[in-house]
């Protein structure tokens, strides 16, 4: 073979060379790419009364925007505050019959210290036989009686103390049915779906709304053994959607599962559903409110 020949085919030879380990570096940087699809989801609420009765006041409707601690709804109360109302004329009664009960204690105790005096008199003078036997049993009953009435009226007064206790229980009980008369938000979001109307009666754990949290939102993605290893919490991701295409919204990893399970029906093809696939979820802020629920999305992760 001439020379010039063997250069030609030496040329082609590193030209081929060239363009499969390009290819590979393709291929290569193809497969670092992981990617999922899934449907955009919120952090959902549902928020139930916590009382019985007709649901007087109503303040929000579907789509509504509350903020945390807001109130939704405002149940009757009319017997509850009744109920306080009685509680609370008992405790000024118990008050008077403690009053009462003080000052019976400070007689009878002063009254057991006189007659303690006159017993230990007595009691000397019996010594001395200047004071007959009957006197002394006279006395010592006498003050065995005052010592009673002093327990009794100890006893009395704690019994009314602990009396004025339970309703103070009482009425903290009531105090707090009367706050849960006023159903409020556990959380700053969007009224999703409201299951009242105003009018209406609710009992205890009724739902009321469902609220959802829709400045941030989350799309649930699953990764194969192999494509686990290269995320972490923490990661960076990139979401787009049809209805924005000219947009990427940044997302990031916030959760990996612990254990792996079966590819869903809805994600992969039937084949594909017997492999084994660990769900990611990835956080998206969503403050311009552009982004809804079950919007299909998808993700690339950095």
């Amino acid at each position: 073979m001439r020379r010039t020949e063997k250069r030609v085919v030496h040329g082609f030879i590193i030209a081929a060379l060239l363009f499969i380990a390009g290819a590979l570096a393709c291929s290569r940087n193809h497969t670092d790419i992981i990617s999922g699809s899934g449907n955009l989801e919120a952090t959902e609420v549902l928020v139930s009364s916590k009382a019985t009765g007709q649901i007087l006041k109503l303040f929000v409707e579907e789509g509504s925007e509350i903020t945390e601690g807001q109130v939704i709804a405002v149940v009757d109360t009319e017997k509850t505050f009744l109920q306080k109302q009685q509680l609370l004329a008992g405790l000024d009664e118990l008050k008077l019959n403690i009053q009462n009960a003080q000052r019976a204690v400070t007689l009878a105790n002063d009254n057991l210290a006189n007659m303690q005096k006159k017993f230990e008199r007595v009691k000397s003078l019996l010594t001395d036989n200047s004071a007959t036997q009957q006197q002394y049993d006279d006395m010592e009953t006498a003050y065995k009686a005052a010592e009673t009435n002093s327990q009794n009226a100890k006893t009395s007064l704690q019994a009314l103390r602990a009396k004025e206790q339970q309703v103070q229980v009482q009425l903290a009980l009531m105090e707090s049915l009367l706050r849960d008369a006023h159903i409020v938000s556990p959380i700053s979001g969007t009224v999703l779906e409201k299951y009242v109307e105003q009018g209406e009666n609710v009992r205890l754990g009724s739902p009321v709304v469902n609220l959802a949290n829709l400045q941030s939102m989350w799309i649930k993605i699953y990764l194969s053994e192999a494509e686990l290893g290269k995320v972490k919490l923490g990661s960076n991701a990139d979401l787009s959607i049809s209805a924005f295409p000219e947009r990427s919204f940044p997302g990031k990893i916030t959760w990996i599962a612990a254990k792996a399970e079966f590819t869903p029906k809805n994600v992969q093809t039937k084949e594909a559903r017997a492999d084994l696939v660990y769900g990611v979820k990835v956080m998206v802020e969503n403050p311009e409110g552009v982004l809804k629920i079950g919007m299909p999305a998808d993700v690339v992760v950095r």
